[in-house]
């Protein structure tokens, strides 16, 4: 390895200012993705980068020019291919298309024709040639991706999070090692350790937007997971909003939110920009009550209003009692067939009607009648068995223990948010299976309505809580948990 910087990234912080100008009189800067980030990447070095997928992203976008940091400037030597699957996955164009498309930037003449057929001899690329990139899956894109960076003749190769969509390492780290050889720099951007432990030569971590870690990849490896013991660790939600907080507090610190978030130039920023709104808002509240008081005083003003009526209490008290509730019912775990189409199990549909022997049932507008035992019927004004979260989450999966806040975060949210986060083996209209994760998501449209996920094993929350249906409703904290015994599985709503 020589000394050859290849791309070099110094003092690079990147923020979104709060768009609306309130917001911004008030203070709020926006949110800080990047602070103070350093990269150098030398000629044939592996650079493994560990942080989560928004922050790579920024990095990212960054280096590549596609995102002006804030602060900080990027300098390369040499071209610059970045990969990432998830740049394509809403791709309509054909294989053949987008192929040709990305050689034009690093390719022309013989060169490029001669290119072109080299790639078309490669199975992966030869069988679905007429395929548009939204018909492939996310591992069939990694692996043409790989394909195409071992024949683009770049200096500086970046790969985004290539190992959650490969079964295994062994054509990942061929390519790899093949750029290494030919004196490439390598950036290997990812959220796993696993691909960086075996493949890079330097290290560098990268937490709540900011360096951790920079340094030979046995001391990462052995920092990171010291950082894993120590989260571990934590037993209750207090602790774990405690866990590292100075650290997360150090991100909205410095230079980066001095001077009005230096991102306004003294030119584009108002004169209100540099006020403290603050203290006029208090001046101002202040001064309305002396002159409120002063009125009171000299001209005996009554502030008591009169009582409602017995009547108009009455009045609203029917409004209230005659107002719908709204009930809904899941899919059990045989799953209904309705309107023609097979639901998958913990499938939403809303209850319009319920008689001793059977529900009405609605869904995408049309309605049908089903047994009782063919649903779990759900209202979330029911009486049902109240539980603490933190109590029943030692009866969940330890994917959940260790992690429910990462996966929970995503309920009540967007569905286009979440896909855009999180790599799904099955997805379709109701649910989505999250890639190498015991976890499903269920949609209610466009939102995120609850997560399921398996329960501990050998579970002995029947014997402990005495359970006696096969289905028993909670509510916790924050919503409601449905515990099924006979799969051993639980879904989590939030509200």
């Amino acid at each position: 390895m020589e000394n050859k910087i290849l791309l070099k990234g110094v003092n690079l912080s990147y923020s979104k200012e709060a768009k609306d100008f309130k917001k911004r009189m008030l203070g709020n800067a926006g949110s800080t993705h990047l602070k103070n980030i350093n990269i150098h990447l030398y000629e044939g070095e592996v650079l493994g980068l560990l942080s989560d997928y928004t922050t790579l992203f920024h990095i990212k976008e960054v280096l590549t020019g596609t995102l002006d940091p804030v602060e900080g400037k990027v300098k390369t030597s040499g071209g610059v291919l970045s990969l990432d699957i998830m740049d394509h996955i809403n791709n309509p164009f054909t294989l053949s298309f987008f192929i040709e498309e990305l050689l034009e930037e690093y390719q022309s003449g013989k060169a490029f024709a001669a290119t072109v057929e080299q790639l078309h001899n490669k199975p992966v690329i030869r069988n679905n040639l007429k395929k548009k990139l939204t018909e492939l899956s996310r591992k069939q894109l990694a692996h043409i991706l790989l394909e195409i960076s071992s024949v683009i003749d770049a200096d500086v190769i970046i790969f985004t999070n290539f190992y959650e969509h490969l079964e295994d390492l062994e054509k990942f780290q061929s390519v790899v090692n093949h750029h290494e050889n030919s004196g490439r720099g390598v950036l290997l951007l990812e959220t796993e350790l696993v691909p960086i432990e075996k493949m890079a030569n330097y290290f560098t971590w990268v937490s709540y937007g900011q360096i951790r870690f920079e340094g030979s990849v046995e001391k990462g490896v052995e920092s990171y997971n010291k950082y894993l013991k120590d989260k571990s660790m934590i037993k209750n939600i207090e602790q774990e909003a405690l866990f590292d907080l100075e650290w997360k507090r150090h991100v909205y610190e410095g230079e980066v939110y001095s001077d009005n978030f230096k991102r306004l130039g003294k030119q584009q920023a108002s004169i209100l920009d540099n006020i403290n709104i603050r203290k006029i808002i208090v001046t101002l509240v202040l001064a309305f009550v002396m002159v409120l008081s002063s009125l009171v005083i000299f001209m005996n003003i009554s502030f008591i209003g009169e009582s409602p009526t017995f009547t108009d209490e009455q009045e609203n008290r029917n409004q209230e009692v005659t107002s719908d509730r709204i009930s809904y019912a899941f899919v059990d775990r045989d799953g209904l067939e309705l309107n023609g189409t097979m639901l998958p199990q913990y499938t939403l549909l809303n209850v319009t009607d319920t008689k001793e022997e059977n529900y009405t049932v609605e869904y995408q507008g049309a309605e049908e009648t089903v047994g009782r035992d063919e649903v779990i019927y759900f209202n979330p004004a029911s009486l049902y068995t109240e539980a603490e979260f933190m109590d029943l989450l030692q009866y969940t999966s330890p994917v959940i223990q260790n992690n429910y806040m990462f996966y929970s975060n995503y309920l009540n949210g967007e569905r286009e948010f979440l896909e855009q986060n999180i790599t799904f083996d099955v997805l379709d209209e109701n649910h989505g299976s999250v890639a190498g994760i015991p976890i499903t998501y269920h949609f209610a449209g466009d939102i995120v309505f609850s997560m399921e996920f398996q329960g501990a094993e050998n579970n002995t929350i029947t014997e402990d809580l005495n359970l006696t249906g096969e289905v028993t409703i909670f509510r916790v904290d924050e919503g409601f948990m449905i515990y099924d015994s006979v799969e051993n599985n639980w879904n989590y709503m939030r509200r």
